[in-house]
């Protein structure tokens, strides 16, 4: 019998170690060749489908950004008249520089699409616009699938090519007139040629990387199971047939408990509870009493430990989630009017869209911003553009002028947006601009640098609202945006051009010139006037 016995021991010492080893072996090489394959897969889906989206993103907002500066009831006279058209020039010279504003933008320009081909209203890609409105380019074999769509003037999904001028991502945005008909569209062609190289270096690195720690997972977890499993079931094994060789001796039992209990098993795992089982099992052969009361002291014990920690937990839960509550408020405050985060705290599916009477709005604009921006390094740009419009700011927020947004160069900020707003609002924001001046000149004279600013105000009725969901943005609307827009376009370096509105409300205040007319784009002959300097 005891023969017997010592052979099965030989056989689970030898057979089962060696065999678990083996398995372990396999499955870890195969869940890691498997998990390398997908976790690869799928990263590079994710990356690709990413940056497609991004692109994409950064099509529709320059998109978005030609389209308001393109005015759509003016293209028939583009196509009939030619370059020489008021405003066409310098609509070209804001598309051009849109272009270069972002590198991934290889082609931007805006066609008609009629069933004879795509006649050309404005094209980018030729530096110093070196080209004939009207020009007809003929369809492209991809764009035949597409002709009846963009001849009705919907929106067509964007497209991918991959051909001489490169891998491209296009985005075709449709431009309507007043009367609601699509006069052209607006092209936005994306390189992607970058996301080939980025996609194989990134395929590669992942690659390495899941081998390695293929390497480093099939090693530790050899030395693992035969750790925390091989040897802990071979040592239960043992003592399993010693504790059955005893025949009821108790003392005998007694002493194979005890050897039961100096194998410590302490794997964290189910290893770990089949020891906790054995051992249980049988010292509950012997001392049964014992056994349950002492484990239920420990239960005890540990549950009052759980209650504890638990309370601690939900207090410090608790407290994290008021900081960040008060970093989100605080963070809503400096990009909205204080009455807007309120409202849009109180209510964030409520539409927030309120029209004011008397308004004034400034836009600033630096003169030859795309020539000198062209000789300056990109981060010199960001960097002098930053330092210039956070002096901006700061006086904004010293002087209660509500900054409205950034585009580019140009700086656009308002008075007024309050249920109760007076031609104090106009004063403070003439006041304002002459405070934009002194800090150009003080920008200037620290950097050594020679920014010319011009600056345009206008006072009327608008609508100001929040619009977006996840990127939200507060903004506002109206004519009198338009104006004041054109009075800074219209206007002169180094001065204050403002709208007759403004004057009629300043003029007691400050000291103008004689007036001037101005052609202004949809308004005809406006009467305008310079402010004079102090």
């Amino acid at each position: 019998m005891n023969q017997i016995h010592s052979v099965i021991r030989e056989a689970i010492k030898t057979r089962g170690i060696h065999s678990l080893r083996v398995r372990i072996s396999f499955l870890l090489i195969l869940a890691a060749g498997i998990l390398t394959f997908t976790i690869s897969f799928v990263a590079l889906n994710l990356f690709s489908n990413h940056t497609r989206a991004e692109h994409l993103k950064t099509a529709k907002g320059v998109a978005l950004l030609a389209a308001n500066s393109i005015q759509a009831d003016s293209i028939e006279t583009y196509l009939a008249q030619g370059k020489d058209v008021p405003g066409y020039k310098e609509t070209f010279v804001y598309l051009k520089s849109l272009q270069k504003s972002i590198p991934d933008i290889k082609y931007l320009y805006v066609y008609q699409i009629k069933e004879d081909g795509c006649h050309i209203i404005f094209d980018t890609d030729e530096e110093a616009g070196d080209y004939q409105v009207n020009e007809i380019i003929e369809f492209d074999p991809t764009f035949l699938p597409l002709i009846d769509e963009l001849l009705a003037g919907k929106e067509i999904e964007p497209l991918e090519s991959n051909d001489q001028y490169g891998w491209l991502l296009t985005y075709y945005h449709p431009l309507f007139d007043s009367n609601g008909k699509c006069v052209c569209y607006i092209g936005i062609d994306i390189s992607m040629d970058l996301l080939k190289q980025y996609r194989m270096t990134f395929l590669f690195r992942t690659i390495v990387l899941s081998l390695i720690a293929v390497i480093l997972t099939v090693g530790l977890g050899i030395w693992i199971s035969t750790k925390l499993l091989v040897k802990p079931l071979n040592g239960m094994s043992s003592n399993a047939i010693s504790f059955m060789e005893q025949n009821g001796n108790v003392e005998g039992m007694k002493a194979c408990v005890e050897k039961i209990k100096e194998l410590n098993v302490s794997t964290s795992d189910e290893v770990e509870n089949l020891y906790i089982s054995f051992s249980r099992m049988t010292e509950s052969m012997v001392h049964n009493i014992i056994r349950i009361k002492g484990m239920q002291e420990e239960k005890i014990s540990m549950m009052k430990k759980y209650s504890v920690e638990l309370e601690k937990k939900v207090e410090e839960r608790t407290r994290e989630l008021t900081q960040e509550k008060e970093r989100s408020e605080s963070l809503l405050l400096n990009i909205l009017p204080e009455n807007i985060a309120a409202e849009l705290t109180a209510h964030p599916d409520r539409i927030i869209a309120k029209k004011y009477p008397n308004a004034t709005v400034l836009f600033t604009d630096i003169v030859g911003f795309t020539k000198l921006s062209s000789s300056m390094k990109a981060e010199d740009v960001v960097s002098m553009l930053n330092k210039m419009i956070s002096m901006f700011d700061e006086r904004a927020k010293n002087e209660g002028v509500e900054k409205i947004k950034t585009i580019g160069d140009a700086y656009m900020a308002a008075t007024g947006l309050s249920e109760n707003s007076d031609e104090d609002a106009c004063r403070k924001m003439i006041s304002y601009a002459q405070g934009l001046l002194k800090d150009v000149e003080t920008f200037n004279a620290e950097n050594n640098l020679n920014i010319l600013l011009r600056i345009g105000i206008n006072s009327g009725d608008l609508v100001a609202g929040v619009i977006g969901k996840s990127k939200f943005i507060y903004d506002v609307w109206g004519d009198t945006v338009n104006v004041a827009s054109r009075m800074e376009s219209t206007g002169e370096a180094l001065e204050i051009h403002v709208s007759e509105n403004t004057f009629e409300q300043t003029k007691d205040y400050f000291s103008y010139g004689s007036p001037v007319e101005v052609e202004v784009k949809g308004k005809g002959l406006m009467k305008t006037y310079y402010l004079q300097h102090i």
